[in-house]
């Protein structure tokens, strides 16, 4: 395999998890919180795909009914982030960010949406709660439901014939359609377990003839200026029911009547799951769109930071950005536990913490928040003592000082330049290690190169 899926793999302690609440009474004798900079993804929605479509014409059953329109966020994901925003009140309020009932200003607090009808409507039900005493603003660009260039994961026009012939190298060095094909060949089970719950052969698609079933394992990355990187073959077909059943699982009360019958232990689940984020992982492979894609919403977070009367700053925008973040990041692999999305379970939050010494001097913790699927499920209230998940971050390149707390200008660098990464991965099939060279840009190394490489994980200087 030429490039390989990233998993996130290392499995970290509770004590760790549990970071953003357990900051010790001595670290709060040397630093202090002074600002917060949130990426979220927005909460539960319905499922992309319209009534008549190959959704509704895949499976002989009825979907859930998620009482809003196609794509729109729920009542239950309207609820759930009002819980965050609660949360994240709490947390403020006792760091002494705000005081109780607040009423910033604009300028201490700054909430920006994607223009989709899921993404306002999560940042105002989670603006709501955090800040209960005043009506806040969230700001978008354009119509509801265009995409805000802010946001957007299309491949723009500045982007030169040069750089396409680099994501095309990228892209065809990190998954050739043979290194496809091998890897729907490792899903085998997962395709098999899908077509058992949807119960294809009894669908109307099946019937007709318009749907054969997963057997095909071909597919191919599609990449052209205008549009997002899309995947061709039966991930990207199993795409749809997988997004779908994730999300009745969520909303449907009854487990087995959210597997149309079926009982599905959690690995079962999190196979299905993994499809999706197999999917995912492929179209957003090279180094260089999750750079690019990603700009827009590291700048921001960035301006965010510095800005010194700024306390809070909450971006609502998609699980396609926080990968893409994290990614341009130079994030180490970790594990999303308690959870049966890999990745970024919905109304994943990544948190930038800015915390300051008596000296003044600035630093960051980075920490990846979201509801347990137990949480999701029950609509568990949170608070201190029962608590999201909360997982510490750490950077390929960047050392934390004793208190793991990350310098503030190496941040800020890392945001508004971005290091690609593609150092450690592991598929998502577990096939093997990689053992191609990178440069530090996420470059695969030529024979030629001479400098500094990365090849499994160990950093090397080439002299030619």
């Amino acid at each position: 395999m030429k490039r390989l899926i990233l998993v996130f793999v290392a499995v970290l302690s509770i004590a760790q998890s549990w970071a953003q609440l357990s900051r010790s009474d001595e670290f709060h004798s040397k630093y202090k919180l002074s600002g917060v900079a949130v990426f979220s993804r927005h909460n539960i929605r319905a499922p992309m795909a319209e009534q008549g479509s190959f959704l509704t014409k895949v499976t002989p059953f009825t979907w859930h009914d998620f009482g809003v329109n196609t794509q729109e966020l729920t009542m239950k994901g309207g609820i759930l982030e009002t819980t965050n925003g609660q949360f994240f009140r709490q947390w403020v309020t006792n760091e002494g960010l705000f005081p109780e009932n607040a009423e910033p200003t604009e300028d201490e607090l700054y909430i920006l949406s994607n223009s989709k009808q899921r993404t306002i409507a999560t940042a105002r039900h989670f603006a709501a709660s955090f800040m209960p005493m005043q009506t806040v603003t969230v700001h978008h660009d354009g119509k509801v439901n265009d995409m805000d260039a802010n946001f957007s994961l299309n491949l723009g026009d500045d982007i030169t014939e040069a750089e396409l012939a680099q994501i095309k190298h990228e892209y065809d060095s990190a998954y050739s359609e043979s290194d496809i094909r091998k890897i729907n060949e490792s899903l085998k089970d997962n395709y098999s377990l899908l077509a058992e719950v949807l119960d294809i052969k009894n669908s109307e698609a099946y019937k007709d003839g318009s749907f054969t079933g997963f057997d095909d394992t071909s597919g191919s990355i599609d990449y052209v200026i205008g549009a997002e990187p899309a995947m061709k073959g039966i991930l990207n077909t199993a795409g749809t029911p997988v997004d779908a059943l994730l999300l009745q699982y969520y909303e449907e009360p009854d487990a087995t009547k959210a597997a149309f019958g079926r009982e599905l232990t959690l690995e079962q689940w999190k196979m299905i799951a993994k499809l999706l984020f197999t999917r995912d992982e492929i179209r957003f492979s090279s180094p260089f769109v999750q750079r690019y894609v990603s700009k827009h919403q590291r700048q921001i977070i960035a301006e965010a930071l510095k800005n010194d009367g700024r306390k809070f700053t909450f971006l609502c925008g998609h699980d396609t950005n926080i990968h893409n973040i994290l990614k341009a990041l130079g994030t180490k692999e970790y594990e999303t536990t308690d959870a049966v999305e890999y990745g970024t379970p919905i109304g994943s939050k990544i948190v930038f913490e800015k915390w300051e010494d008596a000296s003044g001097n600035e630093f960051i913790a980075v920490n990846h928040v979201y509801q347990t699927l137990d949480e999701l499920r029950n609509n568990t209230l949170l608070n201190a003592t029962t608590p999201p998940n909360i997982i510490p971050l750490h950077f390929y390149g960047i050392e934390e000082n004793a208190d793991g707390l990350i310098p503030m200008s190496k941040m800020i660098d890392r945001l508004t330049e971005g290091v690609p990464t593609g150092i450690s991965s592991v598929s998502a099939n577990n096939i093997a290690k990689s053992d191609k060279a990178y440069t530090t840009d996420g470059m695969l190394a030529t024979e030629g190169y001479r400098g500094i490489i990365i090849k499994n994980d160990m950093k090397t200087y080439v002299k030619r």
